[in-house]
């Protein structure tokens, strides 16, 4: 990812890089609900150009083009001469913001991260709300030293929707026999939105806490059931820390490590064919593919299918890149092509790996008053575990 707090000047050399070629388009998932050239990977690339050359100035028209992308990567890996189409599309937000060109619900959002700490705005005490309406009151402690740390993020911590995830993580953790905690209050937003939106420059003071709350508990291995706070903590943290002092692994590669060590174990046949959703933070930016089809694999009684569009090629579910928060019509459109995948491969379930997919997708499952289910891959090892599933 890009550097800390680099300007749009650092990003001349990339955008002389692009070759116009439009290999980028083919895939683009806001392309098709934009439809101008402006609207694509290549458009924004020659649109950042155009401000560096002093040929365009921050205008709403351009804040509009950037703002309609879900940051999801995927020209990053199409591009043929490797221009690195997210960070400068980040830069030029940055960009944006400083010269007052940017949709007005960033303030909010950045607003509730500054002074409450989480994406919603919500007291910092209801953070962990999630545990007694899951029903671990027993079983989760708060701020105690131990090897592992959760870190289950602020969709999983205040979406009702989401807390199943929080709660089939702690479950998983406790059944595995490791010795956990939470930051309970003490934990704030990673910051992605913050970078994600342009409103950078406050992401230092927020790595800095989180990092020193998680050191003053002596935590070794820090796991998140959220792509995004995962490609937070281990792409862009370093950047403000340097050495984070502990380890930081996505929950389905430490599942994947319990499989290996024969200590994850399935008690329930669930028979139900699955399609695995490849979140864009997880997979096309931190290349985290294998580990969460290995974890479906093995579970008795699932059949695990492919999505037409899978891996590098995946299709955004629009619940990223605050594109839910700029431009929720889009992000719901995106959702329903990733239904439309499933409904192809006759899954029933469909299985992610992050927080956010799961609230896109189930707004979108709910419009279409479809048979297709969405389930946190979490969420499913519980049930195979025979835990409760709430």
């Amino acid at each position: 990812m890009a550097a800390i707090n680099s300007s749009l000047a650092d990003f001349r050399e990339e955008v002389q890089r692009c070759m116009r070629c439009g290999y980028c388009r083919a895939l683009c998932p806001t392309w098709d609900f934009v439809g101008w050239e402006s609207g694509s990977p290549r458009g924004r690339i020659q649109m950042i150009k155009a401000l560096l050359d002093g040929e365009a100035q921050a205008s709403e028209h351009v804040a509009d083009r950037m703002y309609k992308c879900a940051l999801c990567g995927y020209c990053l890996w199409r591009c043929p001469s490797g221009v690195k189409t997210t960070d400068a599309i980040r830069a030029a937000r940055d960009h944006l913001v400083r010269r007052g060109c940017y949709p007005r619900i960033i303030d909010e959002i950045a607003g509730h991260i500054g002074e409450n700490h989480n994406l919603y705005g919500l007291s910092e005490e209801d953070r962990t709300q999630w545990i007694a309406l899951t029903g671990l009151e027993d079983l989760v402690k708060t701020g105690k030293r131990a090897e592992f740390l959760f870190f289950p993020g602020c969709v999983a911590s205040f979406s009702s929707r989401a807390m199943g995830v929080a709660a089939a993580t702690s479950q998983i953790l406790d059944a595995l026999g490791a010795n956990w905690t939470i930051l309970g209050d003490e934990e704030w937003c990673c910051g992605n939105p913050l970078l994600l939106s342009g409103k950078s420059g406050s992401v230092k003071r927020v790595a800095e806490h989180n990092v020193n709350a998680i050191r003053r508990l002596g935590a070794k291995v820090v796991v998140t059931s959220c792509a995004g706070c995962y490609r937070t903590f281990t792409q862009d943290y370093p950047r403000f820390i340097g050495n984070l002092g502990f380890q930081v692994y996505h929950v389905s590669q430490v599942l994947e490590t319990m499989l290996n060590q024969d200590k994850l174990k399935f008690s329930r046949a669930l028979d139900v064919t699955v399609a695995y959703h490849d979140p864009c933070e997880l997979g096309r930016h931190a290349g985290v593919y294998e580990p969460p089809r290995r974890i479906l694999r093995e579970i008795p009684g699932v059949k695990l299918v492919e999505l037409p569009n899978n891996r590098f090629l995946t299709r955004c579910c629009g619940g990223g890149g605050i594109l839910k928060a700029t431009n929720p019509e889009i992000a719901i459109k995106l959702a329903n092509k990733k239904l439309e995948e499933a409904h192809r491969v006759k899954a029933k379930i469909i299985a992610s790996s992050c927080p956010s997919c799961k609230l896109n997708l189930s707004d979108a499952i709910a419009a279409s008053e479809g048979l297709t289910e969405i389930l946190d891959i979490t969420e499913i090892v519980a049930w195979a575990m025979n835990l409760k599933v709430t």
